[in-house]
């Protein structure tokens, strides 16, 4: 019991500690077109998510860009309203390409009150150091911040296009160049005089376009580094061209419809949902060889409905996508049945049954290839049937009342299957605390007892926000009585010496469908 409260409170003091953290600007990465999963996008959110910036990821603001009715090309103006709406300082969308033996990636920076800045990059592996490094130093230049690209391995980013704000500063130098010789030529129509002049600004122009010439050294690095994303003779540079021109736009326009595959997204930051279940409860027994069926405990078998609530909730999340212990939360569940009682044998009498159980516990969660989450975590758990025998009078109901506690290990994994279908499971261990009644000297006494749990099933979206969850369930909770003195379970033929019953096997089955709402 001690290490349950432990673990919550880990949960709680880190908690204020991330949300005490120093305010960093948010960004809103879109999905990217040509970006299946969103593997590459997914790989631009964590190389920007950390000390520099708040990231919400494309699950979330394709999400929002659906909601919002916008088209899936960004422009200013709908960049601006989605900005405004997520409350980023900027927006990223992009699309992946492929260009011999590399991928292109080109992402354009919609940032609120500037005009919009692109730029391309080339990689082998979204994984590498030198990509997720370069991401970040281009972005950080973009929004004004430090730091620039340099180069680590064979899979560092070449940038090969700088946009707007680049390509400006070269045309205005190659304006500037112009100018000179310009006016000698209109200077030439006026005056013969002015040949000399003509002459030197000819020459000026010349010194310009030597490289080796030490006077025009300066003017030529700065023209070369700002024109080198528009010279046509590199390939990589053609690539840039052609997402500036415009070539590409169809295959933008194709970009994934309003993010569809999100809707079953497993990075969810927060999970309400409430329904109905039915089970069915059976009690069985391990008898001792040749015991007779008259002094046989008899087998419990019950079948009810009830009503359903669970839900989760991971705050770093919501506080920071892009956090470290962003995937650490709390979990509940609550299942309580309804009108379920047991007839007494070879009677008309019934008695009301108490059966509910609940578990509340930490998470910790964490994605495996961009898609697919794990969650671990510590549960307390309860779980109850009790006979309410007041009613009875002097007839003996002959089942044991249980109401067990546990400490449970869990595990689970979801997997995204399609646009809207996720398929789950998990598996829970129970280590009994406490079985109730059941063990005491008056019924079958002590025991070595122990349970497993498990659950498997499929979350189907109706809307980004709304899913539908259908699981099947199953609890199985095993006896073996170690009685100590007269029981129940050595003294059902009225001789102690001799052990009747064995162990007994409480074992749970049913159905729960819960309609849920995400965040």
């Amino acid at each position: 019991m001690r290490v349950l409260p432990i673990v919550i409170s880990v949960v709680c003091v880190a908690i204020p500690a991330q949300l005490l953290a120093r305010p960093k600007p948010k960004i809103a990465v879109a999905p990217l077109a040509g970006d299946s999963g969103n593997k590459v996008a997914d790989a631009v959110v964590e190389a920007l998510a950390g000390k520099d910036f708040s990231v919400l990821g494309p699950k979330e603001v394709g999400r929002e860009i659906t909601r919002l009715g916008l088209p899936d090309e960004l422009d200013t103006r709908s960049a601006r309203k989605l900005a405004s709406k997520l409350g980023v300082v900027a927006v990223i969308d992009g699309k992946v390409g492929k260009a011999g033996g590399k991928r292109s990636l080109h992402l354009e920076v919609h940032r609120r009150g500037k005009p919009d800045a692109g730029f391309t990059v080339e990689f082998k592996s979204t994984t590498s150091k030198g990509f997720r490094r370069g991401i970040h130093d281009e972005i950080s230049k973009k929004l004004e911040g430090t730091g620039a690209a340099e180069p680590a391995d064979d899979d560092e980013p070449a940038t090969v296009a700088e946009g707007d704000r680049k390509r400006k500063p070269a045309d205005d130098d190659s304006e500037r160049k112009r100018k000179p010789a310009d006016d000698g030529d209109r200077k030439r129509k006026l005056s013969d005089d002015d040949s000399a002049r003509r002459k030197t600004a000819d020459d000026d122009g010349d010194r310009k376009r030597k490289p080796a010439d030490e006077d025009g050294d300066r003017k030529r690095k700065t023209a070369d580094d700002d024109g080198a994303a528009r010279r046509p003779k590199k390939p990589a540079r053609r690539v840039a061209a052609t997402d500036d021109d415009g070539d590409d736009t169809a295959a933008v326009r194709k970009r994934r419809k309003g993010s569809s595959d999100d809707d079953a997204a497993p990075q969810i930051a927060a999970r309400v949902a409430a329904g109905a279940s039915v089970a069915q409860r059976a009690l069985s027994w391990d008898l001792r060889s040749g015991f007779t069926a008259p002094q046989a405990p008899p087998r419990v078998l019950t079948t009810a409905g009830g009503g359903r609530f669970d839900g989760e909730i991971y705050p770093l999340a919501l506080a920071d996508p892009g956090s470290s212990l962003a995937g650490l939360g709390i979990a509940a569940a609550y299942d309580k049945t309804f009108g379920l009682s047991i007839k007494v044998p070879n009677t008309q009498v019934s008695a009301p049954i108490n059966q509910s159980h609940y578990a509340i516990g930490a998470r910790y969660r964490f994605t495996v290839g961009g898609a697919t989450s794990i969650a671990i975590g510590l549960d307390y758990a309860r779980r109850k049937y009790a006979a309410e025998r007041g009613g009875l009078g002097n007839t003996t109901l002959d089942a044991p009342d249980v109401d067990y506690a546990a400490v449970s290990p869990v595990a689970a994994v979801r997997v995204p299957v399609t646009g809207s279908i996720a398929v789950f499971g998990g598996a829970d261990g129970l280590l009994i605390l406490d079985a109730g009644a059941i063990e005491k000297s008056t019924s079958y006494g002590s025991a070595k007892v122990y349970g497993l749990e498990g659950a498997a099933g499929v979350d189907i979206a109706v809307t980004p926000q709304i899913a539908v969850r259908v699981a099947l369930e199953y609890s199985q909770i095993m006896f073996s009585f170690t009685p100590k003195g007269s029981t129940m379970a050595n003294n059902r033929d009225t001789d102690p010496t001799t052990l009747d019953v064995n162990g007994a096997t409480d074992r749970s089955m049913g159905i729960a469908a819960t309609l849920g709402f995400t965040y």
